[in-house]
């Protein structure tokens, strides 16, 4: 059986009202995410849940760590994550993604699967550059012979291409 089945939410049995929910997100959730960029961490999600007669109020409360990938040197590290979410779902037709916080889903549904809301919500609380933190005396806590050899390779590029020099010829002019 696939781990994401314990992220599926069956809100129809549950009775008007706030109900709680607690989700443990570790590797077995990120390898079933399918191009996940993740392939491990240790994430509490703890889901409130409003039910009202015609929709669901859904606050996502994140806090962990990810394991992530060093945008310059490239060695993994565990990233510090905490935030909130909102998802309102309502009920129509059909499935449709109103916006980034509001979905419509088939009247007839009885459940929701919360994973790949999870995981975005996870995705969006990760900054777009991600570096080894300072230590405390404010050296960097990258791999220093990795940053040692890109350094070294870096000087062996050659500054000036011939092919913009007619383009350079033609902005002085």
């Amino acid at each position: 059986m696939s781990y994401l089945k314990d992220f599926i939410i069956p809100f129809e049995g549950l009775g008007i009202g706030n109900h709680e929910f607690v989700f443990d997100v570790n590797q077995l959730f990120f390898e079933e995410i399918a191009y996940s960029e993740f392939k491990n961490g240790a994430v509490r999600v703890k889901l409130d849940l409003e039910k009202q007669d015609n929709m669901l109020i859904l606050l996502f409360n994140i806090s962990g760590v990810v394991k992530v990938l060093c945008d310059r040197c490239a060695e993994e590290f565990n990233y510090p994550i905490q935030g909130d979410q909102q998802l309102l779902v309502q009920f129509g037709d059909q499935f449709v993604e109103e916006s980034e916080d509001l979905i419509i889903i088939p009247r007839g549904d009885y459940e929701i699967n919360l994973a790949p809301y999870i995981y975005e919500y996870i995705c969006l609380l990760l900054p777009i550059q991600r570096i080894h933190p300072d230590d405390k005396s404010g050296k960097s806590m990258c791999n220093a012979e990795m940053l040692k050899k890109l350094n070294e390779l870096s000087f062996n590029i050659k500054q000036d291409d011939p092919r913009w020099d007619v383009l350079k010829k033609l902005k002085k002019n």
